[in-house]
């Protein structure tokens, strides 16, 4: 068998088993449906964590006795690294213009979203950053997490302030931003498996729905946060097209649904503020 052949092969079947965990994951969190946002998030992290590290114990599997035409299996395996080359470069270019947009930003060092920030304390350190070309507040970083607002929000009244840091802030408790890049990781890993990208679309969805629910926890009105939701969703649609905004209200349906359990206020919404 030759090497072309061998590395097909072994990457096929990890490409199935990869499929078998995300559809694993996805029962799983259909069986949790009335379960919270952050404990669905949690199964959709455990998927993507082990898809990550499932090549490690597949290399000392032994190799496969059938055997593909040398130029089928090279041709596969050209069609899989350029898909997944292609993903990874949109990840890192993503990941490296969101920095920059953020550190573009001025830095929020008094006023009104200080004010605000200072209410939180303890846990992990960010920066606020106001960027005049956002639409929304983000959170951008992994190792020093900034919090981007656009210069469009800065007026927003009290409660619409706390509202909104307590989301991003629950983004940087959870460890959020570091699970995206995982989640980007396994969709190029695993990038033929329409289930991949289904597992990253609902790792996000799950990680915003988590976030809603600590911004409920400040007491803001579910009307007026959703309003919020509504908003944004306006302008996403002009800028990121409908599948963003359809995003956004999806969780303005979940803002608003009385039934729904909702995630627990991470660590008592106490996190630190690094001016």
């Amino acid at each position: 068998m030759t090497d072309a052949s061998a590395a097909a092969l072994w990457l096929g079947s990890l490409e199935l088993v990869g499929a078998l965990v995300f559809a694993s994951a996805g029962l799983l969190d259909m069986c949790a449906r009335r379960r919270s946002a952050a404990v669905r998030r949690q199964i959709w992290a455990l998927a993507i964590a082990v898809a990550l590290v499932l090549p490690l114990p597949r290399l000392a599997l032994a190799a496969s006795g059938l055997r593909l035409p040398d130029a089928l299996a090279a041709g596969l395996l050209a069609v899989w690294a350029f898909g997944a080359a292609s993903l990874l470069v949109r990840l890192v270019r993503g990941h490296a213009l969101a920095r920059r947009q953020a550190l573009q930003g001025a830095p929020i060092v008094a006023g009104p979203w200080h004010e605000t920030a200072q209410e939180f304390a303890g846990g992990p350190r960010v920066a606020l950053r106001a960027c005049r070309s956002a639409r929304t507040p983000m959170v951008v970083g992994i190792v020093q997490p900034i919090v981007v607002v656009p210069t469009a929000m800065l007026d927003a009244p009290p409660a619409e302030r706390r509202a909104l840091l307590a989301h991003e802030l629950a983004h940087v408790a959870r460890g959020d931003c570091l699970l995206a890049l995982a989640g980007g990781l396994a969709r190029a890993l695993y990038w033929p498996d329409p289930l991949a990208w289904w597992a990253l679309r609902r790792l996000r969805a799950h990680a915003e729905d988590a976030a809603d629910d600590a911004a409920l926890h400040t007491g803001i009105p579910s009307s007026s946060y959703a309003a919020q939701l509504v908003a944004v969703a306006r302008a996403q649609l002009e800028r990121a097209g409908r599948v963003a905004a359809d995003g956004l209200r999806a969780r303005v349906r979940g803002v608003l649904d009385v039934r729904r359990i909702r995630s627990r206020e991470p660590d008592g919404l106490r996190w630190g503020y690094r001016g």
